[in-house]
């Protein structure tokens, strides 16, 4: 997955991946790619998340430092 995406970019794909992992009429056969995309997209967004936590709490740490 490309490093310059945005978060809300992955995460608006990650749903629409889900809604047609879920859609009922489709062919189970044919969801094994996209289930794959997900969970790709599912580690991207936990790594993102994990990054913003981590620049926040340096931030707090700099301003108690202070």
């Amino acid at each position: 997955m490309e490093e310059n995406k945005k978060y809300e970019d992955v995460y608006a794909e990650l749903e629409r991946l889900v809604a047609a992992i879920e859609d009922p009429k489709r062919d189970p056969s044919t969801i094994g790619e996209d289930v794959k995309k997900a969970m790709e997209h599912i580690r991207w967004c936990r790594d993102y998340i994990r990054g913003s936590q981590t620049q926040v709490e340096q931030l707090m740490k700099e301003n108690d430092d202070e």
